[in-house]
C-alpha cells in the first residue's frame, strides 16, 4: 500500500505533513524513497519500521529539510508547522526550535572540545527565548534533571570524553530539547546501547514523548518498543510505504545456530585447544584510568566468542586491544594457527561499530575495497576489481554501490561495506564491535549468517562484541561477560546465557526480557 497515512485526529492539528516525497541519486538511478505521504498530528507519535535501506532515514531527514550527499529531492513537498524545511529561511526558524533530531549515534552531536554545561547553554540561547545568565543556567539545570542527570557544577564542567555512553546519550537528548521543540525526529536513538542502558533510554524517551503536545517521528528496529510508545506505525520496504497499523510483528529472522555442523566447538576451558587467539594478562589504560584489569581468554580457531557487558564495561577497549589499536595496553595477544585458517594478511582485523567514521568520506566504495586487496593481498588491478565485486556480493550489496561514497549509503549499507573492506585484508580473526546494532533484524540476521559462513568456509575466528544477547545466544560458542574492565563470567553459551552464575549476567538477561535465553545445542 502506498499513500497517505493519517495518524488519527488531534485537537492540536497536523504538525508535520509529507506529500509525494521522492528522493533518489542526483546522477540518476532508482529512488531510495518513493511517493511517501503521511501526516503527524500534534501530540502523537508515528513509528516507522523497515529493513535496512528501506528509506527510513531518508524519510526522517526529510522532516529536517535534509538529504544525504549524492541524493536529491525529485518530487513532493514537506511542511512542518506550515513551513518548508527545504527552504533556507524556514529551516533556520524550524531547526532546534520547532523540530529537533536525535540520530543513531546521539553522542556524536556533542562537541568534544566544549564542556557539557557550555554546550547546553549555547543551545538554550540560540533556540529559546530564555535570556540572562541566571535564566540560562536555570534552564540548563532543568534540562539535565529532566534527562535524569546531575545538574551540579562538577557535572556541567565535564567534557564529553568524561561521560559514560549512557550519560552522553542523555546530554544529547537535553540538547535536542533545549528549544522546547514541538516535533522530535528520532532515528534509532538506542541502537548502540547495551540492554540495561537501552531500557533506561527507552523509558526516558517514552516520558519525553508524553510531555505536552509534542509530536514525534520514531524510527526503530524494535517493534515491541514502537508498539508501546506509538499511536500508529508505518512500514517501509524498497522506499515505499507498504503497510500501517498496530500491532507490529518483528521482522523475520532465521537463526542458524552456534555451530555449523550441529556439534559444539571447543571453548576456552577445553585443554585440547591448539589454535586460536590467546590473550594473557591484558591491562589497558585510558588517560589516568585503568579500563581493563588482567583480562585473559582463549578464542579457539574457527569459533565465535561473544563479549557482552554494560556500557562502559570495557568491551570496545578490549576489541581495540585484540586488534593492536589501543596504545595504552600491557599483556599479550597472540594468534596460533591450527592449520585450518586460510587468511593471508594481518591476523586480526577490527570491524568497528562506527562505520561512518571507519570509512573515508572522500573515497568511493570501490577505492575502499581495492586498496587493501592490492596493498595487503598483492593483487593486480583487474584481480582486485573482480575480488571487490565478489566481496560486495558476499555482504549482500549490488555493484551499483561501487561508485558511491560513504555519505551516499544507508547505515546498513555502510556497515556491510566496512565488513567487506575488512575481509579484503585477508584476516584470520574478525573482531566485530556491535556491527549489527544499526541494522534491522533481517539484515542483521544476514550479516550474522555471513559470519557463520566465513567461519565454515574460510576457518575464520570471530570475536563478537555485542549488546544483543539473543544474537550471542544463537551464534556464539562461548560468552565472556565484562564488568568494570574485568571478566566476571565466561564459558559455553548454553551455560552462561541459560544458567548464569554472576549477578551482572543475570541483570543483563533480565533487561533483555528474561532470566535466560534458548541456546541451540
Amino acid at each position: 500500500m502506498t499513500g497517505r497515512v493519517t495518524v488519527g485526529p488531534s485537537d492540536g492539528g497536523t504538525l508535520a505533513e509529507v506529500s509525494g516525497l521522492t528522493v533518489g541519486p542526483a546522477l540518476g538511478g532508482p529512488p531510495v524513497l518513493s511517493d511517501a505521504c503521511l501526516s503527524v498530528p500534534a501530540g502523537q507519535v508515528l513509528g516507522v519500521v523497515g529493513r535496512s535501506g528501506s528509506g527510513k532515514s531518508s524519510l526522517a531527514h526529510g522532516l529536517l529539510g535534509h538529504v544525504r550527499p549524492g541524493l536529491e529531492v525529485r518530487a513532493g513537498t514537506v511542511r512542518v508547522a506550515d513551513l518548508d524545511p527545504f527552504d533556507r529561511g524556514d529551516a533556520r526558524r524550524l531547526r532546534g526550535r520547532v523540530v529537533s533530531f536525535l540520530g543513531q549515534d546521539p553522542a556524536s552531536s556533542l562537541n568534544p572540545a566544549l564542556r557539557i554545561g557550555t554546550q547546553i547553554a549555547e543551545a538554550v540561547r540560540l533556540r529559546s527565548a530564555v535570556a540572562g545568565g541566571e535564566g540560562v543556567r536555570a534552564r540548563v539545570e532543568e534540562l539535565l534533571l529532566s534527562v535524569r542527570l546531575p545538574a551540579d557544577k562538577e557535572f556541567r564542567q565535564r567534557l564529553p570524553r568524561e561521560l559514560s555512553g549512557g550519560q552522553a546519550q542523555r546530554v544529547a537528548l537535553a540538547l535536542a530539547l533545549a528549544g522546547r521543540p514541538g516535533l522530535l525526529v528520532l532515528d534509532e536513538p538506542t541502537s548502540g546501547l547495551d540492554p540495561v542502558l537501552a531500557d533506561g533510554m527507552r523509558g526516558l524517551l517514552a516520558e519525553t514523548l508524553r510531555e505536552g503536545d509534542r509530536a514525534a517521528l520514531l524510527v526503530s528496529h524494535d517493534p515491541a518498543w514502537l508498539g508501546t510508545v506509538s499511536d500508529d506505525v508505518i512500514r517501509l520496504d524498497g522506499g515505499r510505504i507498504v503497510g500501517r497499523g498496530m500491532p507490529v510483528a518483528p521482522l523475520p529472522v532465521q537463526p542458524s545456530g552456534a555451530s555449523s555442523d550441529g556439534a559444539p566447538r571447543a571453548t576456552a576451558a577445553d585443554p585440547g585447544v591448539v589454535g586460536g587467539l590467546f590473550v594473557r594478562g591484558l591491562h589497558a589504560v585510558q588517560g589516568r584510568s585503568t579500563v581493563l584489569h588482567d583480562v585473559s581468554l582463549v578464542v579457539p580457531a574457527s569459533s565465535c566468542t561473544a563479549v557482552v557487558g554494560a556500557s562502559g564495561s570495557g568491551k570496545t577497549t578490549l576489541a581495540r586491544c585484540l586488534a593492536g589499536l589501543h596504545p595504552g595496553m600491557e599483556g599479550s595477544v597472540e594468534w596460533r594457527s591450527d592449520g585450518t585458517a586460510q587468511g593471508r594478511g594481518a591476523p586480526v582485523q577490527l570491524v568497528a561499530q562506527d562505520s561512518r567514521g571507519a570509512l573515508n568520506p572522500r573515497e568511493s566504495v570501490d577505492a575502499a575495497l581495492t586498496r587493501p586487496l592490492r596493498r595487503v593481498g598483492g593483487r593486480s588491478a583487474r584481480d582486485a576489481s573482480d575480488e571487490a565485486a565478489r566481496l560486495l556480493g558476499l555482504v549482500g550489496l549490488d555493484e551499483d554501490v561501487r561508485g558511491r561514497r560513504s555519505g551516499e549509503l544507508s547505515g546498513g549499507q555502510r556497515q556491510r561495506v566496512a565488513l567487506a573492506r575488512t575481509l579484503a585484508a585477508g584476516p584470520r580473526v574478525l573482531v566485530c564491535d556491535e556491527i549489527t546494532s544499526a541494522l534491522d533484524p533481517e539484515t542483521a540476521g544476514r550479516v550474522l549468517d555471513l559470519l557463520d559462513e566465513l567461519r565454515r568456509t574460510l576457518g575464520l575466528t570471530v570475536v563478537m562484541v555485542t549488546h544483543d544477547l539473543a544474537a550471542a545466544a544463537s551464534r556464539a560458542d562461548q560468552v565472556v561477560v565484562l564488568d568494570e574492565g574485568r571478566v566476571v563470567e565466561a564459558g559455553r553459551a548454553d551455560r552462561v546465557l541459560v544458567n548464569p552464575e554472576h549477578a551482572v549476567t543475570r541483570n543483563l538477561l533480565a533487561h533483555e526480557g528474561g532470566e535466560g535465553l534458548t541456546v541451540p545445542k
